[in-house]
């Protein structure tokens, strides 16, 4: 008897540690989540901010400069993969 009693208070209190430990991890996951949507929202805007300064499209089409475009296209499409399990190109 005394023995289903031990094995019963162990099982509770392992499973409070492991509700415990489930509720951090969820709270860690959705702060990631605001972050890389933040992220993604401000890197998206510099792109967008970009693109309204050149409005000619020279700097974009620069071999130099163009690799800043070329690389905020990509990170915008890997955010994006994260984000919404997809890859899709900036236009």
């Amino acid at each position: 008897m005394n023995m289903i009693v031990a094995l019963l208070v162990i099982s509770a209190v392992l499973n409070v540690v492991l509700i415990y430990s489930s509720y951090v991890t969820v709270k860690k996951i959705e702060i990631y989540e605001d972050n890389i949507m933040k992220f993604y929202i401000g890197v998206t805007g510099i792109l967008s901010a970009a693109r309204q300064l050149d409005n000619r499209k020279m700097f974009e089409k620069d071999d130099e400069v163009g690799t800043l475009f070329d690389q905020l296209i990509e990170v915008i499409g890997e955010l994006r993969g994260i984000i919404y399990e997809k890859e899709e190109e900036e236009a």
